[in-house]
């Protein structure tokens, strides 16, 4: 190694040529990479990765490395990652890189990096060539970044970076130290679908509005003005690759080309590519200017470990060997997501089908598109999906209740995702029409199974209920199961043979209803409004009321059914009596018991149930019941 007394050194600060490393001057005498930019450590390397690459980077820009080579490159970042690498030139340079990527969202990131070189113990003398002692000096370059997708895919960045240079030993060594400020300006953009353009115009302030170095000595330095120039071109491994789309390996090319803007030197080219066998080792290989690299990668379990062989203008003692860890955190992969526009979930509808419509999106992730198409299902039976992701089924609904329709997607790289639409189908009357006053009670009791309709799919809200429907009635909201067999006879004028027989045992056993005291039943009576009330007030156990005034101007206190007239008033069960007159003796319609049955507490259970969003709800059909469902493209 040479020696320098201090007055060389001096004069070789005044010119502005020593800034990077003393012990390294015989090598930036020799080789054009070191004295492109004697200030800037970043013309060493900045990362292993790039170095096994020959440095071409600039189109790919992937991870913490993305800070030094091409800031646009963060905006790829889909989680959080380090890098780090630490070597020594000629056993006596130390050389540190450490960086870090945030995603700010999913198109954009900040970072932060630090590039550093130092070397102690130089050898000093002075014009004599007595020793005058020892002396050290370092240069550090702090990186802030940042990275983002602007105009569409294409991503631009910056770095705002801050030079600091200094050492000591002697005072004209300590003179030289020295601040100043930069800046970069990165983009990359996709040129075809297997072709990215990067580029980085590194140091770009003007030494006019502070891009400089201003030393302790009042010399200033001027920064060099590079423009890097890369292209990434994806051979096998991707979709759109140039050569194959063997999604089992990846093969990049990638070419870059150094222009010095405010330099005589020649531009300097970048050649290197990288091979992907498996998704945890790479190979690479390159050329960086006359020097040929290669290196290797290896990652495991977010982690990745990177070797670069980089010798420097055929000087054999500085073939150096780089060596770099950094964090990847989980690969990003591929997503999908599915929007529906039919049904609305939380709807309630009545017809025995439902037409379904809606789209699947990708989000792609770091390992590139699968091959194969995406398979989607609803309720488990297989719906073609079109070429812009949207779908259309026709899908039945069996029976009432509570129904979901779930629709699945997947592809032959992982990728799942599920979305489920709740709904409630409820049973329809002909002639229960909208805006009709029990038109939401009914169709609720009946969706619950508490009361049905005749074969006409009518409902005859408007008539008159019979002892014997009152009957049937009460043994269904019980959710009394009907024996098979023949009826036995409860009331002598009840042959086994009546449609209502077992209803009639049944409520009669259960003390839901009573017979006459001629051991009659009387099933084709029609039932008045008292009688009703009081059966239903039996039917909900609910305590008798005290009656202090009317309960209504035809109801005297003294009236036989007046407490449990009272009390269904009270549970709020009469609220369709108008004019505050109950016309006890008129028969009590279809309607009017349908509401006060919802408003019994069995009765209301259920129905709460119904509307319950969060719990019951179940696909349509099991794998062996589906029927076909009817799917179209639209």
């Amino acid at each position: 190694m040479k020696k320098f007394n201090d007055n060389n050194i001096e004069k070789a600060m005044r010119a502005i040529k020593i800034n990077l490393l003393l012990t390294a001057y015989c090598l930036l005498l020799t080789s054009a990479v070191f004295a492109s930019s004697l200030s800037d450590p970043t013309t060493i390397g900045v990362g292993a990765r790039a170095l096994g690459m020959g440095k071409a980077y600039v189109g790919l820009a992937e991870d913490g490395d993305a800070i030094f080579m091409n800031p646009a490159g963060l905006a790829q970042a889909g989680a959080p990652k380090l890098t780090s690498m630490y070597t020594s030139l000629l056993g006596d340079v130390t050389y540190m890189v450490v960086g870090g990527v945030y995603p700010y969202s999913d198109r954009s990131a900040i970072g932060a990096g630090y590039i550093g070189s130092s070397v102690g113990d130089i050898p000093l003398t002075d014009s004599t060539g007595a020793s005058t002692g020892t002396g050290r000096w370092g240069n550090n370059v702090m990186f802030l970044s940042y990275g983002a997708y602007l105009i569409g895919d294409i991503a631009l960045g910056a770095n705002l970076k801050y030079f600091s240079v200094g050492g000591g030993g002697t005072a004209s060594i300590e003179a030289g130290a020295g601040t100043g400020y930069s800046l970069d300006l990165g983009l990359l953009a996709p040129v075809t679908s297997y072709a990215t353009l990067g580029l980085n115009a590194q140091n770009i302030l003007p030494a006019s509005m502070g891009g400089k170095i201003t030393h302790s000595s009042g010399v200033t330095e001027g920064l060099a003005h590079t423009l890097k120039v890369g292209t990434k071109i994806a051979l096998i491994g991707e979709e759109g690759a140039a050569l194959s789309a063997n999604k089992n390996l990846k093969l990049s090319g990638n070419i870059d080309y150094d222009y010095f803007i405010n330099s005589a030197e020649p531009g300097l080219l970048h050649l290197g590519v990288e091979f992907w066998p498996t998704n945890n080792l790479a190979l690479r290989a390159g050329l960086d200017g006359q020097d040929p690299t290669a290196g290797l990668g290896i990652r495991v379990s977010g982690l990745e470990f990177n070797y670069a062989y980089h010798p420097y203008a055929g000087i054999s003692e500085n073939t150096t060997h780089y060596f770099s860890i950094g964090y990847l955190g989980d690969a990003k992969k591929r997503e999908l997501n599915i929007t529906l526009d039919e049904p609305k979930d939380k709807s309630v509808i009545y017809e025995d089908h439902v037409q379904v419509k809606g789209k699947v999106d990708v989000k792609e992730g770091d390992e590139g598109k699968p091959a194969g198409p995406i398979s989607l299902k609803v309720n488990g039976t297989a719906v073609a999906v079109n070429p812009d992701g949207t779908f259309s089924a026709d899908v039945p609904l069996d029976k009432f209740g509570k129904k979901l329709v779930e629709v699945t997607a997947s592809d032959d790289a992982g990728a799942t995702a599920k979305l489920t639409s709740r709904l409630v189908r409820l049973t329809s009357f002909a002639d229960v029409p909208d805006g009709f006053w029990a038109k939401q009670p009914i169709e609720n009791n009946a969706t619950v199974g508490l009361v049905e309709g005749y074969p006409d799919k009518t409902f005859r809200p408007n008539g008159a209920l019979t002892r014997a429907e009152l009957a049937a009635l009460l043994v269904r909201a019980k959710g009394i199961k009907v024996p098979a067999g023949k009826a036995r006879q409860a009331f002598k004028d009840v042959k086994p043979g009546f449609w209502a027989a077992k209803y009639i045992e049944i409520a009669q056993r259960e003390g839901l209803v009573k017979g006459y005291p001629d051991k009659t039943f009387r099933p084709n009576n029609k039932i008045n409004k008292v009688e009703g009330i009081a059966v239903m007030i039996r039917f909900d156990k609910k305590k008798l009321a005290s009656v202090d005034s009317k309960p209504y101007w035809d109801i005297s206190t003294n009236h036989w059914a007046a407490k449990y007239i009272q009390a269904a008033k009270d549970a709020g069960m009469l609220k369709f009596i108008e004019k505050n007159k109950l016309n006890p003796k008129s028969a009590l319609v279809r309607a009017e018991a349908v509401e006060m049955l919802g408003k019994t507490s069995l009765a209301g259970g259920r129905i709460k149930d119904l509307y319950t969003w969060e719990k019951g709800f179940k696909p349509e059909f099991t794998p062996e019941q589906r029927p076909q469902i009817k799917a179209s493209i639209y």
